[in-house]
């Protein structure tokens, strides 16, 4: 081969390299700590990008050259726990004995817009015929009776009030003991423990909304706009802006789910459920912190990538469903069925071990 041949290929494999390091440090970035780094810990959302510059390399190297392929499968290899926490492809499992089996349903239901106050709310009507045994709903609707009667078909209910105006509702099969909040510091979010009566056992649900991205209007009209009209100002003055406060609210998040964790910790049981609106992806500390030691559904049983976020383009799974070693996981799903919220609702099947 000639000398540009050479040149050309180690440039090629000088990028894979850069490509390949990039992709692990967003993979571990969750083990960062987005009060000490803030900026650093948001790597997992650029996450999908060096995946698939990963695999176009190993693309590449497979046509062109295959002995260097084993370059991009090396990094791969070393981000595969995190490639399987972004994108699971295990889905449903079959029950192994006679344990009853349980549906759980996360949601948060942006006040529950609706067009016609007199007509069954379509948020309603979904939650209706999910016919979940545990219901969770974040940025419920504030004194609103017409909704609280027509959820009246479950018969407990327990709406919780943070200090700013998020509120929260469990609806409930089971009757509900307890409610009390996990306190953090928070303009707006927050979390909720709740103790249920399920049969012979108490089953603890831990409802979260963790801090929010605080990206306004402009800010998504920025976003947008980078991705439809594209040019280096705008990619270096616009990413840097929204990079920014997407670090500073990770750096508030992170003493919350740190709040949430020590909670879990000290009101464990096997029959745990912690869900929610975490407004951080599955490669994050909030969701690895809190994680810790639990399932999370949508790996166990989950099917793609299930973004729960659906609009301005950012689209990511936010909402995540945990539950503790008395639950087996059966099946899990983001379903995009009902787009009336800026989310999709995140549901899972368990049987009860």
């Amino acid at each position: 081969m000639n000398v540009f041949g050479h040149t050309l290929r180690f440039f090629v494999l000088l990028a894979n390299v850069f490509v390949g390091v990039c992709f692990l440090f967003c993979a571990y970035s969750q083990f960062l700590s987005p009060v000490e780094y803030p900026v650093f810990s948001c790597a997992g959302l650029f996450f999908p990008v060096f995946l698939c510059l990963d695999c176009l390399f190993l693309l590449f190297w497979t046509v062109v050259r295959l002995k260097y392929a084993w370059l991009p499968v090396v990094f791969l290899l070393a981000g595969w726990g995190s490639v399987q926490a972004y994108i699971p492809f295990r889905g449903k499992n079959e029950p192994i004995g006679n344990g009853k089996v349980l549906k759980f349903l996360t949601y948060n239901v942006m006040g529950m817009p609706s067009d016609k106050a007199d007509t069954v709310n379509l948020i309603v009507d979904y939650i209706r015929k999910s016919d979940a045994d545990v219901v969770c709903l974040q940025e419920y609707p504030a004194s609103n009776k017409a909704i609280e009667n027509q959820l009246s078909f479950y018969p407990y209910i327990e709406i919780v009030s943070s200090p700013g105006w998020s509120r929260m509702a469990c609806l409930s099969k089971f009757p509900i003991l307890s409610a009390e909040e996990i306190q953090y510091e928070s303009e707006s979010n927050g979390s909720f423990m709740l103790r249920l009566k399920m049969d012979e056992d108490t089953m603890v649900v831990v409802c979260n909304h963790l801090e929010s991205n605080k990206l306004d209007s402009h800010d998504k009209e920025m976003y947008e706009d980078m991705l439809k009209f594209p040019d280096e100002h705008k990619m270096k003055s616009g990413g840097k802006h929204l990079l920014g406060k997407l670090a500073e609210a990770a750096a508030i998040r992170a003493p919350q789910a740190d709040s949430v964790a020590l909670a879990l910790k000290r009101n464990y049981s096997p029959y745990l459920l912690v869900c929610g609106d975490f407004n951080d992806s599955p490669l994050s500390y909030a969701h690895r912190v809190i994680g810790q030691g639990l399932q999370d559904a949508y790996i166990e049983a989950g099917w793609g990538p299930g973004f729960s976020y659906n609009r301005n383009f950012l689209y990511f799974r936010i909402d995540h469903i945990f539950v503790g070693d008395g639950f087996r996981v059966l099946d899990a799903d983001v379903d995009n069925s009902i787009a009336v919220s800026d989310h999709y609702p995140l549901w899972c099947t368990v049987e009860k071990l």
